[in-house]
């Protein structure tokens, strides 16, 4: 019984000393050192300067007392006259279209073209619905689509105030062809109508934890045979896997490190970010609780990058197959930017998706069911696990030393 507690005191002491030479040896390493502190700087103005921009943009062209009108080129003026009033009025300028509509719309000189026929009169007067043409690209998305929009819905206000005066005209009451009124009731807290920061924050969070422990994992593996250092180190009275078991903890260890400067940095600037419209809450309690629910896709990350590294054969042919490796995790997020789906068994199951989810939820104020986080957690472990398995399983092979 002695001598199985000395052999795992031991052994527990190697793996300790191992572990602690690669975590000293690494802090010394300027890399690592620039990691972080662009973890911590990188990602919160990156996430503020996007929202800023967007911001600023919508307001430019949105503001009615500061935007400046938007140009629309208009093709037949001159046969809705009351019309292009009432766009003036909207803080729409009406201009002389190009000569070629079409054209220039691609090569985005104009957003959007207006075409008025010449029966649009003659339809008009009869009571008609009278056609008025509008041509864009609906290629083109995000902010550029503002100005289709406000033209969209200055055309709406005049039609519908159009219908409402012809009725009244006729004796009929123009609540008679609105049978239904739509109210809507906005139930959303502040911090989930933040969906541009909260699509793109799990993603840089991934990248970030995977980042924090690169240089290590190519450092202790790669970088050690290269070197001749790892010949040496396999001499130590230590098992082989006790000695992966170690790096591999190195790494996690710094992935970890990665992984909650990011965000503390953005719970500082959050609290102190010039953007109106950023309303995300990150305080001590969820920072606890994203830690630590998102702690086991630390060790998946580390166990992907030390079993990658572990059988290469020098240090730029690891930092070459470890940039590819580092966007697998990223993969998954896919998902988020088109299904935008719910945290459920079917995809709780799955790391960097999992983690994903539970950070957007939590940040949302809307917490993920227990179990489901649990799912997340053991079934991240397990693969983590499983990825360290095989990397044990390489270090055991004599040509680890290349």
């Amino acid at each position: 019984m002695g001598t199985i507690t000395n052999n795992s005191i031991g052994r527990l002491s190697g793996l300790w000393t191992v572990f602690t030479k690669e975590v000293v040896d690494n802090l010394r390493d300027r890399r690592t050192l620039i990691t972080m502190t662009v973890s911590v700087i990188i990602a919160p103005l990156f996430i503020i300067g996007i929202q800023w921009f967007s911001e600023s943009k919508v307001k430019e062209e949105t503001d009615p007392v500061t935007s400046p009108p938007f140009e629309l080129p208009v093709i037949g003026a001159e046969h809705a006259p009351n019309l292009m009033n009432w766009l003036r009025q909207s803080n729409i300028r009406i201009v002389d279209a190009p000569d070629s509509p079409e054209s220039s719309i691609k090569r985005g000189e104009r957003r959007v073209v207006m075409i008025i026929k010449k029966n649009y009169v003659e339809r008009f007067e009869k009571g008609k619905s009278a056609p008025v043409l509008l041509m864009h690209d609906s290629s083109i998305q995000g902010l550029e689509q503002l100005g289709m929009q406000k033209v969209r819905r200055s055309l709406a206000g005049y039609s519908n105030q159009v219908a409402a005066m012809r009725l009244q005209v006729r004796g009929i009451n123009p609540e008679l062809v609105r049978p239904i009124t739509v109210n809507t009731s906005d139930i959303s807290t502040p911090e989930s109508r933040n969906g541009q920061i909260l699509g793109i924050l799990p993603y840089l969070i991934i990248m970030f934890i995977m980042a924090g422990g690169m240089y290590l994992a190519i450092d202790t593996t790669a970088g050690e045979r290269e070197k001749g250092s790892l010949e040496s180190l396999l001499t130590l009275p230590i098992d082989r896997k006790y000695l992966l078991l170690a790096k591999l903890l190195a790494a996690a260890f710094f992935s970890a490190l990665t992984f909650l400067f990011v965000l503390i940095g953005l719970t500082v600037s959050m609290k102190y970010a010039p953007v109106d419209s950023i309303e995300l809450v990150i305080d001590p309690a969820r920072i606890i609780y994203l830690f630590l629910t998102c702690l086991p896709f630390v060790f998946v990350a580390s166990g992907l990058l030390i079993l990658v590294a572990s059988f290469t054969k020098s240090y730029k042919e690891a930092q070459s197959y470890l940039g590819f490796i580092m966007m697998l995790p990223s993969m998954p997020l896919i998902f988020l930017a088109f299904l935008s789906p719910e945290a459920s068994a079917s995809n709780m199951w799955v790391p960097s998706l999992s983690q994903a989810l539970i950070i957007i939820e939590t940040l949302k104020g809307e917490p993920i069911a227990n179990h489901l986080v649990a799912l997340s957690m053991i079934s991240s472990l397990a693969v983590a696990a499983t990825l360290s398995f095989i990397a044990m399983k390489f270090y055991q092979r004599e040509g680890i030393l290349g």
